[in-house]
């Protein structure tokens, strides 16, 4: 009997079920996302400012005289990659940044070396001899002179570090039109996504949860209980009969009775007061 009910249990909930009462139930789950999206589109709107960025690029030689020549084996390339390797990590040293900070004069008295830092990234484009300088800051401007500074500032300081190779700016900073964070539309996008599936995901719960009886096979699938029959539900009409009160322990009178009272009543006054008048 046990392993009856457990295999009916199991077998209850099928991929057929959970489909049908998410569709019963879809209008729900978009509401969810709309809310959800609609939550995500104000606060990345209104609330979060938004960052702009400006990129410099710098193109490594491994040398002078390979930087010159038009051929360039494969061990040179290999060199110079490995090179771009070594000035990635130099333009995040400080003095690199205290060039870049004593090139932007005034404006850069306002910000410290950590907080320069912390706007700007240096990488090595993958597979290639290029280095990428991004700078993110709230100002598109400010994001754009700091990436210019690096411009100036970088290829002289990492050669006269390094005394080997060099570097050549490949593409000047511009300012940013559009701003890099937040993705407005993408993240309210997510917003409606993530919001449908937590609601598919509460609907799923709350289908497994569900216990009641709703149609008598439940009753089999749920307890392993076989149904033989049902009772009819009859309703009573009201006019046909009449309802009874308690009159004390023990005590029941029906309403039509109760109504004969006052005229009994009546007629034994009638005859005291003809008993008094023969007196």
């Amino acid at each position: 009997m046990n392993e009856r009910q457990t295999e009916r249990n199991n077998s209850y909930l099928n991929l057929l079920d959970v489909i049908q009462f998410i569709l019963a139930h879809f209008l729900w789950v978009i509401l969810a996302g709309l809310i959800t999206g609609a939550a995500v589109y104000g606060v990345t709107r209104f609330l979060i400012a938004p960052i702009y960025e400006s990129r410099v690029s710098f193109y490594v030689y491994n040398s002078a005289d390979d930087y010159m020549n038009k051929s360039v084996n494969t061990n040179d390339l290999e060199a110079a990659e490995s090179l771009a390797t070594t000035y990635s990590k130099i333009l995040s040293s400080n003095s690199v940044l205290d060039a870049v900070l004593e090139d932007l004069g005034d404006k850069g008295r306002n910000i410290s070396r950590k907080e320069l830092g912390a706007m700007t990234k240096a990488s090595v484009v993958t597979n290639t001899q290029l280095l990428e300088v991004v700078v993110s800051s709230a100002d598109a401007k400010f994001a754009c002179q700091i990436a210019d500074s690096y411009a100036t500032v970088a290829p002289e300081v990492m050669e006269r570090i390094t005394k080997v190779g060099g570097v050549e700016v490949v593409d000047q900073p511009e300012v940013a039109t559009e701003q890099s964070f937040p993705r407005v539309i993408f993240d309210s996008a997510i917003g409606v996504a993530v919001g449908m599936i937590i609601a598919v995901i509460v609907l799923v719960l709350r289908m497994i949860s569900d216990r009641t009886v709703y149609v008598p096979d439940d009753l089999e699938e749920l307890r392993g209980i076989t149904f033989l029959g049902s009772i009819p539900q009859i309703e009573p009409d009201k006019n046909a009969v009449g309802y009874w009160k308690v009159r004390g322990r023990n005590t029941q009178e029906n309403e039509e009775e109760e109504s004969r009272k006052p005229k009994i009543r009546s007629q034994i006054r009638s005859f005291s007061a003809g008993k008094t008048a023969d007196k």
